[in-house]
């Protein structure tokens, strides 16, 4: 899932990793961008640049983008935020499948930070300098312990190269994330804007998900297109707190609710 700030506006989405939807026999990808104001869902076959530019929504958007680190996301010219909901997950399953203790410690720290980072809200926009830097260190701590039991395979020097990415666990791979996008994962210390989860977008994807285990599929691709511009258009109408009815029978007669463009800074 994804995250666009625009100006002192800040967008949740999901397209990194957008739902899949049944269209006849065919798994499409739902696309969403979400805030608490707005919302708008997208439907394309990829998931990846393609799609991205076919929508030409993220291409020139240069603020921060939150996601769960799909690597199509960092080819766009824009800062990023990872989003710790996925990293949680992947911690408790590292810790409670593959007994590693490192895991839950970084569980438990992740965790402390979101919550300090909520009481300094009270007191400040910010937290000090000295403070974000004890919090990196505690954070290259346990990433060090995670790799005193997951060690970064290092091929030979005469060893053959081969295509594609290098097989490891999964503790390997998470570390890997952590260690080179800290920044990206931190985010939300540096930035009270940057929410913590994409829980937003994950909530505004529910709908959608019900319309599939009720209908089971649309019967055509520009029948899903229909209703995700239908359901754009309600969700952001209930979220500026108007009224759907009266709002969607001025749609029908040419005068749809447009919602106010978010203010820039």
């Amino acid at each position: 899932m994804v995250c666009i700030d625009f100006g002192d506006q800040l967008f949740k989405t999901i397209p990194v990793s957008p739902s899949r939807i049944r269209v006849i026999k065919m798994l499409l990808w739902l696309h969403l961008l979400s805030t608490e104001t707005r919302t708008w869902y997208g439907v394309h076959k990829k998931r990846g640049q393609e799609a991205l530019d076919y929508f030409d929504i993220l291409p020139e958007f240069k603020n921060r983008l939150v996601h769960d680190c799909w690597k199509t996301y960092f080819d766009l010219a824009c800062m990023h935020a990872l989003c710790n909901a996925h990293i949680l997950r992947e911690l408790v399953f590292i810790h409670e499948e593959c007994n590693q203790v490192w895991a839950k410690s970084h569980f438990d720290l992740l965790l402390d930070m979101n919550k300090k980072r909520e009481e300094q809200k009270m007191i400040a926009p910010f937290f000090p300098e000295e403070s974000l830097l004890e919090w990196h260190q505690q954070y290259k701590i346990i990433l060090r312990e995670g790799r005193d039991v997951n060690p970064a395979i290092i091929p030979a020097p005469d060893a053959p190269k081969k295509r594609g990415r290098k097989k490891q666990t999964k503790a390997q791979n998470l570390l890997d994330r952590l260690e080179i996008h800290e920044d990206s994962v931190l985010a939300f210390l540096h930035d009270f804007r940057v929410p913590f989860t994409n829980n937003q977008s994950e909530q505004d994807a529910r709908m959608m998900k019900v319309k599939q285990k009720v209908s089971g599929c649309f019967r055509t691709i520009e029948g899903a297109e229909c209703f995700a511009r239908i359901r754009s258009y309600i969700s952001t109408v209930r979220k500026q707190g108007r009224t759907i009815f009266q709002e969607l029978k001025a749609a029908i007669i040419g005068n749809p609710f447009i919602p106010d463009a978010p203010a820039t800074g």
